[in-house]
């Protein structure tokens, strides 16, 4: 591999939001005029050199494991600690109730927005029908179905691994914004994974694509994005999003009769991220 080829491959690891190293190739060196000896030039007769560069804070890359957490507002968090929200002394109705009601943390619609706010713990379980929040269990928030009304779905604001085995975490359009007939407004939950084969979306619905959902593996069809190999995520059909750099890596199958890498390049695999049979191309330059 030549200086060129390895600079060029260390560049192209920094997640995406990189870019800080290639306008200072030079170390930025190459804004300053190194003499031979004589006095430097001076602006407006004797004043001193500004020497002065304006270089820009390198950025931070999100952490592909709380990609989500923007949506859930500041304050508590939906579906996390369960002592953040205490009881309260009565219910609220101003009847002059005394017994003490449970309280939980979920999202609520509040000038189009998703805010998060300790409500009443509703009385249905993951799964149930729900028509706003305030109708799901404890850590639940009702999401959109397809038809009318609400599911009650696990709130994912925080770890998207956080969700129960065989669902992953995805935006979904509250149910009550989409009942009051405003714009949808979008929440993390867990919803279930159709498991399908990769590269191969016979089994998904029109428009959607089978990709890795998971770090364990889990398969399902999802809505695809534009990103090809090394692009930011989402993803187009026939690549995945690597949760260690929000890059777009290229799918294939681990056969020797493949070509799906094409030249210069190989499949890869050995990790519990991929399904047995697949991996990634990576270069072999």
């Amino acid at each position: 591999m030549s200086g060129d080829d390895s600079a060029a491959e260390m560049s192209s690891d920094d997640g995406g939001y990189g870019g800080f190293s290639s306008g200072y190739a030079d170390g930025g060196a190459s804004n300053v005029s190194v003499g031979s000896g004589g006095t430097p030039p001076t602006a407006g007769g004797g004043g001193a050199v500004d020497e002065s560069v304006d270089i820009p804070a390198p950025t931070t890359s999100p952490d592909p494991y709380t990609r989500f957490a923007h949506l859930c507002g500041e304050g508590c968090t939906p579906g996390g600690d369960p002592t953040e929200c205490s009881s309260s002394a009565g219910d609220g109705s101003g009847t002059g109730g005394t017994t003490a009601q449970p309280l939980h943390c979920q999202l609520v619609l509040g000038e189009g927005d998703a805010i998060p706010s300790c409500r009443p713990v509703g009385r249905y379980a993951a799964g149930g029908p729900c028509h706003r929040g305030m109708d799901c269990a404890a850590g639940l928030g009702c999401a959109a179905a397809d038809g009318q009304g609400g599911v009650c779905r696990q709130y994912c604001c925080g770890n998207v691994e956080s969700c129960a085995p065989g669902t992953y975490c995805e935006e979904r359009s509250m149910a009550e914004s989409l009942a009051e007939g405003n714009t949808p407004v979008t929440i993390p939950v867990c919803v279930p994974a159709t498991s399908c084969e990769l590269l191969d979306d016979s089994v998904c619905p029109a428009g959607l694509t089978c990709t890795i959902v998971r770090e364990d593996g889990t398969t399902s069809c999802v809505v695809p994005g534009d990103g090809r190999a090394d692009d930011p995520c989402p993803c187009a059909p026939g690549f995945v999003c690597s949760m260690l750099t929000n890059q777009c890596k290229q799918l294939c199958r681990i056969d020797g009769r493949s070509q799906d890498c094409g030249a210069n390049a190989k499949c890869q695999g050995g990790s519990t991220v991929y399904p047995p049979g697949f991996g990634v191309c990576v270069s072999t330059m």
